[in-house]
């Protein structure tokens, strides 16, 4: 029994040795197998094929990536064994494990097998590049795009658009190997590194010729015909400022000019991803101008001034603005691929605040335009079914037109049909503008005709007015009275060219002065026929009667006029000697200044102006005056003064003036007074008659 157990582990350990001969064999095999198929041992080869090329995919996908700069690594000889695997793109969220420190190299091993693409001419195409590159093709250095530096000052970034020329020969093996490098990117961009393509040379060359062809010509002729539009509506403007819609017009058109241009910088021709973003930033802002300037432009259409909702807008694409434009982070990004039309590809970051109120206010906006429109169509206002036709001409004359054309067997070349159908908008725009204008130019015509008419008649009136002015100075008194006892001086300025106040007055052959000083209601000539007939009943008054009389005989010729609500306030001071006897009706309070006290006493006497009511009631008072008093009567035009706040002078600043000047000249207390009141009104025009009379006790 023993026996046979020792067999059996003989035998066991027999098995095990030959099995693990049998691994080392086969290993070896393998081994020397891939060492006489491989030019670089333990690295894949990526098969070149047909499809491939025509799908442009033959070169996506991980290559051999190091950090680092060594001009070995473009050897085809060089082992990159040990390298890791990398996208060329170095997107932001899957960079090499080893990092990336701004330069390093990128290997690719290609096995052409097939004997069509050997020596066939392809075309290389850069669908991305942030920084700068060198190609190498099995070790020699076939392109440059930009210039590699192993620092920030050194390297020079550039994007090559158009395609270059590559072939492979009849050697079935080969290494692209690029060293690239990349110190300087905008944080907006999720992909630092560049991107290529193999595809078809001839037809990829066409393709990039037709589009810079076609993109050229779309681009200038729209550009043109935008910038010819801006121009016209804002020369309209600079020549009539009112018709605000031709500014609002002509920025809307020179945006719109402006954001097609960019574009097609943007998509053709841009050779950074730094000139990209720096396009791309004028696009949004031309964006905003677009729809702002062209909803204003409606709104200054059909409102007769801009609509609080203007605010809204307003403030929103601005805040939108903000918000994409500087970086202003409230949630968090989300990636997004952009392709153009050649096949470039752009891989960006989008803040989806900043992509939430763009879209947010684009559709608010259209809509908004959409309304306005509508409103106006449906209100009949005039000219709105020109902006209807206009909105609806792209697709009338790209399905309704186009099928007419079709039917009838001709073709219309794409370029000519596409900016017909987006031009038509704001042809129809300026054709309304242009007919607003002629009418606006009739307008002006029959308006000039009669402003020339009026001009005339005003002609007329103000030389009336003149002579009326000129009649009532006439009847106001050329000379101050000359009374032993009293120093007399009187002022009045008027507010138009006939004024409402009065000043008269009478004195007796013993020497007794009644002075008069009166306020019409109003001014002009209707204040000026009162004064007429006032200064007639004052002037034919018996010189015994007393002031309460004379004023009711005023008062009774006045209503007789039947004047309606034309009325008079007046005073009457009587001097006789150095006493003062006071009658008013409805006029300011009396300042009489007391010397011996040097203070200024104020007398307000109650009573209706004149005109009025027959028999009213109104007070009389006496006063004893000494030498070196002064009395100021005067009409409500100056307390009444208004300065540039719409605040009155009022009595008690009046009284305060007056006090300031009391003890002096009667002139001068006059000239103090105009001096203070103009400096109060500080350029506000004069809104009523301004009368004054100072009388001083010698």
């Amino acid at each position: 029994m023993r026996t046979e157990n020792v067999q059996f582990l003989d035998m066991k350990h027999k098995l095990v040795l030959i099995f693990h001969l049998i691994l080392a064999t086969f290993g070896f095999i393998y081994q020397t197998s891939a060492q006489d198929s491989d030019p670089v041992p333990g690295t894949p080869i990526r098969i070149l094929t047909l499809e491939g090329v025509e799908a442009g995919t033959s070169l996506q996908g991980s290559w051999k990536y190091h950090p680092g700069d060594n001009p070995e690594w473009a050897s085809p000889t060089f082992n990159d064994a040990t390298w890791e695997s990398a996208d060329t793109l170095l997107l932001e969220d899957r960079l090499p494990e080893s990092g990336w420190e701004g330069i390093g190299w990128f290997r690719l091993h290609l096995s052409v097998p097939d004997e069509q693409l050997q020596n066939l001419p392809l075309a290389l195409q850069v669908t991305y590049q942030v920084g700068a590159s060198e190609i190498y093709l099995n070790g020699d250095l076939i392109y440059k795009f930009g210039t590699v530096g192993t620092r920030k000052g050194e390297e020079e970034s550039y994007w090559e658009r158009d395609p270059q020329v590559i072939s492979f020969s009849g050697k079935t093996d080969h290494l692209i190997a690029v060293r690239y490098s990349n110190f300087s990117f905008d944080e907006s961009v999720i992909m630092f590194g560049f991107g290529l393509k193999l595809a078809p040379l001839n037809p990829n060359i066409k393709r990039r010729v037709t589009m810079v062809s076609d993109g050229t010509t779309i681009q200038m002729a729209w550009t043109a015909v935008a910038v010819f539009l801006m121009l016209q509506h804002l020369l309209l403007f600079i020549f009539y400022p009112r018709a605000k819609e031709n500014l609002y017009f002509a920025i809307s058109t020179g945006s719109i000019g402006a954001f097609v241009f960019l574009t097609f910088q943007f998509i053709l021709f841009a050779t950074s991803v730094t000139q990209i973003l720096f396009l791309f930033r004028l696009l949004f802002c031309v964006y905003v101008l677009m729809f702002l300037s062209g909803l204003f432009f409606l709104y200054t259409l059909f409102y007769p001034k801009l609509p609080k909702l203007s605010w809204f807008f307003l403030i929103g694409w601005i805040a939108t603005g903000c918000v994409a434009l500087f970086n202003l982070d409230f949630t968090e990004s989300i990636s997004g691929n952009l392709t153009l039309f050649d096949g470039t590809q752009i891989h960006f970051n989008v803040r989806v605040d900043a992509l939430l109120l763009f879209l947010l206010f684009t559709c608010l906006t259209f809509l908004e335009m959409a309304r306005v429109i509508i409103v106006a169509i449906f209100k009949k206002k005039d000219g709105a079914w020109i902006f209807g036709l206009g909105s609806l001409s792209p697709f009338i004359l790209t399905y309704v037109l186009g099928d007419i054309v079709s039917r009838a067997g001709y073709t219309i070349n794409w370029r000519i049909g596409l900016l017909a159908s987006i031009l038509a908008p704001l042809f129809s725009m300026s054709v309304y503008l242009a007919r607003n204008f002629s009418r606006t130019h009739r307008k002006l015509e029959t308006e000039e005709l009669e402003r020339q008419l009026l001009e005339v008649e005003n002609t007329r009136k103000t030389e009336e007015l003149e002579e009326a002015r000129k009649l009532q100075i006439s009847m106001l008194p050329q000379t101050d009275p000359q009374v032993s006892n009293l120093d007399i001086a009187f002022e009045m300025r008027t507010a138009t060219e006939v004024g409402g106040d009065y000043y008269d007055y009478n004195l007796t052959e013993n020497g007794q002065l009644t002075l008069a000083v009166g306020d019409a209601t109003g001014h002009g000539m209707n204040a000026g026929l009162v004064v007429s007939a006032v200064k007639s009943l004052f002037k034919t008054s018996a010189l015994e009667a007393g002031n309460l009389e004379t004023l009711e005989r005023i008062s009774q010729g006045v209503k007789s006029m039947n004047l309606k609500r034309l009325y008079m306030a007046m005073i009457l001071a009587t001097f006789n000697g150095n006493k003062l006897t006071l009658a008013a009706a409805g006029m300011p309070p009396v300042l009489i200044y007391r010397s011996d006290e040097n203070l200024v006493e104020e007398i307000l006497l109650e009573g209706m102006p004149l005109g009025g009511f027959i028999g009213a009631e109104r007070e009389e008072a006496s006063y004893q005056l000494q030498s070196g008093d002064t009395v100021l009567l005067m009409s409500d035009g100056l307390p009444e003064m208004l300065n540039p706040e719409n605040e009155m002078l009022d009595y008690p600043k009046t009284k305060e003036l007056f006090d300031e000047v009391a003890d002096q000249s009667p002139k001068a207390i006059i000239d103090h007074l105009f001096k203070a009141s103009t400096s109060w009104a500080d350029g506000e025009p004069q809104a009523d008659d301004i009368t004054l009379v100072v009388i001083k006790v010698k």
